[in-house]
């Protein structure tokens, strides 16, 4: 499943929900931008939107997206374990719990007049009731939406390499999106302020647009309170769902989460480890958010492996995606019910989501594809494994054992230095008939090899680690054979190499005899 479809259905109903929302607030903005061309532009717009958005499937979705994700967001926070988070996720609730404040009021003077009172609500008759009263309250619900909808999207998108590459230009239209719509607004605004000013003409548009009398003013005034009241009792029960729900888990915290080389933490049963990883100040990475399509937060289950759930759907994509052995979860789905020890593969400076995409996979690929391309792997020509260390000792500044393999199905090269995240590393290369592996060689405390295995671009990449130095290798070969690599240095290193299974790339090759040559031989 592609990453960007990871995550339980409950995740991808209120992904969904927004896109659509997302979608509609894009379309309203652009129209908002129409009046820096014409009033006429806007309601030309406006005629063609609405015979989309106000037909009777555009209703039907629109309220179904509208009510979907505000329900699962409120649920998800009514469930969530604590309150601790990235800046960019508290940012995100903290601007989708003001919108409904500013949102249900507009809907209440726009689609309910029309609806029930009769109102043609064309741009003209919501300018001449905005401007300029409440034109910085509409300014700011414009602002809070689109912001709302970026930073979802942002935090959706960039688990992808597509958005990297492009992610200048849609930033650009995000920045411009909101200036040209508000601009519009002020523009317009200005213009009906002064079309209005004549009695005659706002007389003239009142009729013309049904404009509500005082008794239905006064009922549209009851529903917008009704809706704000509304909205606030409903925060408020789920404050106190939240509130009692950390009391009660507070009278069971016998739940021990130890960390390798890390905290022994108490935690309450029904919190994922993420959660326990948060509300116990652990960092631990989370690109996506705990929404199981990144596998950054994965772990390695030291002690209590047989204690723990199968991984649910969502999560065993993930897993099945990441070729994960049995022993790693993802943190963001896994709710431990026993004691528990793990180790964090991803440890972030602080707590919250890293702003990178698997850089030890990327930069790795990215550095063996521009030697493998420019013709350039190697510096220092050479099968003399010691000749190689000597080399690398006037290099680099850690020393590298450089093992030969003689009698694998590899061949040395020799050995070059190369840049990862711009530092200089030693690079081993090696071969397997025409095609060329990279071996980075760091030293263990610079980066973390564990379970770094992935494919970019055509390119294959296996990591691995001993007490001293993570080890990267990279090749067009498949993974499986860059295993077979991990197994040979490895023991060669432990000076426990086998003899070989198969001739090395150097060796003559075999004579290959076919069933004829064969019967030829035996003929007198």
């Amino acid at each position: 499943m592609h990453v960007l479809l990871r995550g339980s259905v409950v995740q991808r109903l209120r992904l969904a929900s927004g896109l659509v929302l997302f979608a509609f607030a894009g379309a309203h903005f652009t129209n908002h931008a129409m009046g820096l061309v014409s009033l006429e532009a806007m309601h030309q717009m406006q005629d063609l939107r609405t015979a989309l958005t106000r037909s009777t499937a555009g209703t039907v979705v629109l309220t179904a997206a509208l009510a979907t994700h505000i329900g699962l967001g409120l649920y998800k926070l009514a469930a969530r374990n604590t309150l601790r988070m990235p800046l960019w996720e508290a940012l995100q609730i903290a601007i989708a719990l003001a919108i409904p404040f500013l949102l249900f009021p507009h809907i209440v003077n726009t689609r309910i007049a029309n609806v029930f009172y009769g109102v043609d609500d064309t741009y003209l008759y919501e300018l001449a009731r905005l401007w300029p009263d409440r034109a910085v309250i509409q300014s700011t619900l414009l602002l809070l939406v689109w912001s709302h909808g970026c930073i979802g999207l942002h935090y959706w998108l960039r688990l992808t390499q597509g958005y990297h590459e492009y992610r200048w230009a849609l930033w650009t239209v995000a920045a411009l999106v909101p200036v040209l719509g508000i601009a519009g607004f002020a523009a317009s605004g200005r213009l009906t302020a002064e079309i209005m000013s004549d009695a005659e003409a706002l007389a003239a548009l009142k009729q013309r647009s049904n404009w509500p009398s005082a008794a239905d003013g006064a009922a549209m005034a009851g529903m917008r309170d009704l809706a704000q009241y509304g909205f606030g009792a409903l925060l408020a029960a789920i404050a106190g769902v939240y509130a009692g729900r950390r009391l009660m888990s507070r009278a069971h915290t016998g739940l021990a989460v130890s960390y390798r080389d890390g905290p022994t933490v108490a935690a309450s049963p029904g919190m994922t480890l993420l959660e326990i990883s948060r509300a116990n100040g652990v960092p631990h990475a989370s690109v996506c958010g705990g929404r199981a399509r990144c596998f950054t937060c994965r772990v390695k289950v030291e002690t209590g492996l047989e204690s723990l759930p199968a991984p649910g759907r969502a999560e065993a994509i993930a897993l099945r995606a990441l070729e994960a052995p049995a022993n790693v979860r993802l943190a963001c789905q896994l709710r431990p019910a026993a004691p528990l020890t793990v180790t964090v593969l991803n440890k972030p400076a602080v707590p919250g989501p890293v702003q990178v995409e698997f850089v030890e996979v990327k930069s790795v690929v990215t550095a063996h594809a521009r030697a493998v391309l420019s013709h350039e792997t190697v510096d220092l020509e050479s099968r003399d494994a010691e000749a190689v260390s000597r080399w690398f000792a006037g290099k680099i500044t850690y020393p590298v054992t450089v093992p030969g393999l003689d009698g694998s199905r590899f061949a040395l090269r020799g050995g070059r230095v190369d840049y990862l995240q711009d530092r200089p590393v030693a690079t081993l290369a090696y071969g397997r008939n025409e095609h060329p592996i990279s071996l980075y060689v760091l030293p263990s405390n610079d980066a973390d090899a564990l379970m770094v295995r992935g494919n970019r671009n055509g390119y294959s990449v296996v990591g691995w680690a001993d007490p001293d130095f993570a080890y990267f290798a990279a090749s067009d070969l498949d993974r499986k054979i860059l295993d077979e690599l991990q197994d040979a240095f490895s023991a060669a290193k432990a000076g426990t190499a086998e003899r070989p299974v198969a001739p090395s790339e150097t060796a003559a090759p075999a004579t290959i005899e076919s069933p004829m040559d064969r019967d030829a031989r035996r003929l007198p």
